[in-house]
């Protein structure tokens, strides 16, 4: 938290997030929840991997005769137990800053099952009206057990708790996706959101932080526009459920290529339709990409908006393997915003 708002100043959004306690979940965030997830009785693994790649990790299927929803999911998840972790430092923070508040990082159901049970088993049955909420037994539970944590947090922590929707997994399957077919994807993607949020406390803050994945800082996708991120968070506003704030979208808009810039790569920003009060975050503060281009790669994406956007990196800055490359991101973005000062 000190990090963020020693490095990022003034211009820090006034949401920290709460740091990441487990030794290991910088570069693999999720990998704690999979690991948890072998103490699980009614699950067995198919494959262990040593989470030197995306392949390279522990997948599980339930036995025979089991159910996921007899399981201690929460647990597993561990998101209310983590929040208390940052609470006493938040305490801290605000004696200060007393509009501090916390962000909680939430991997969506759907990235919880794309990881740990494998991304075949999430395909649609065939013919099926009801589509994958249904056919597939692991979502439910991870559902719930969410929904139960998130419902933990906000007692807790109340309007002080911003929570952020992870959609890795949905992100790289709408940027993979043909376009005739990523519409769909996408909608099935907003709806699913919007059943979730559904059931959070009235009230309850979110962000919706769509990515590319970032393994040792190098994103698992480099697509030729940001068509894909703009369908699948547009399909998020659609149906975004009434009396939940949607704080900000964060999209990864930013190729971080050194050669000239292409308008047309951030020309569908120009369909964006966010809610008035939700801020869009335009994920391309790389360091690694001169100033100058990054000023006009972010000019040629406010351009096609119609509109300022925030900037923040492209993936969370637990991604990157040292200190000092987050805290260069994090002063590159900075830079980026005082462009428009």
């Amino acid at each position: 938290m000190a990090f963020a708002v020693d490095t990022a100043g003034e211009f820090l959004d006034g949401v920290v997030p709460g740091g990441e306690a487990d030794p290991y979940r910088a570069q693999w965030y999720i990998r704690p929840i999979i690991d948890r997830l072998d103490d699980i009785p009614a699950l067995e693994p198919v494959r262990r991997g040593d989470w030197s790649t995306l392949r390279s990790r522990n997948t599980f299927r339930l036995r025979k005769g089991r159910s996921l929803a007899e399981a201690d999911l929460d647990s597993a998840l561990g998101y209310a137990a983590e929040t208390e972790h940052a609470v006493e430092a938040l305490t801290e923070m605000r004696l200060t800053d007393p509009g501090l508040r916390l962000q909680v990082g939430i991997p969506t159901p759907f990235v919880i099952g794309f990881i740990a049970f494998e991304a075949r088993m999430l395909v649609w049955r065939r013919g099926s009206a009801r589509g994958g909420e249904r056919a597939f037994p692991y979502y439910r539970p991870i559902v719930d057990a969410t929904v139960r944590e998130i419902v933990r947090i906000h007692e807790a922590l109340g309007d002080n708790a911003v929570f952020q929707l992870e959609l890795a997994a949905e992100t790289l399957l709408c940027a993979r996706t043909p376009a005739p077919v990523r519409q769909r994807l996408a909608t099935a993607a907003g709806r699913a959101i919007a059943r979730l949020v559904t059931r959070t406390p009235h009230g309850a803050r979110f962000g919706v932080h769509l990515c590319y994945g970032s393994l040792d800082d190098k994103p698992a996708v480099a697509p030729r526009s940001t068509a894909a991120v703009v369908t699948l968070a547009n399909a998020i506003a659609r149906y975004w459920p009434a009396g939940r704030h949607l704080d900000f979208v964060h999209l990864p808009v930013g190729n971080g290529k050194q050669a000239p810039i292409q308008p047309q790569y951030y020309a569908p920003l120009a369909h964006l339709e966010m809610p008035a009060d939700t801020r869009v975050i335009a994920g391309l503060a790389l360091p690694t990409q001169p100033l100058a281009q990054a000023r006009q790669a972010l000019a040629a994406a406010e351009s096609a908006y119609g509109d300022k956007l925030d900037v923040a990196a492209p993936c969370g800055l637990g991604r990157y393997t040292t200190v000092d490359r987050a805290r260069s991101a994090v002063e590159h973005a900075v830079a980026l915003a005082e462009t428009d000062l």
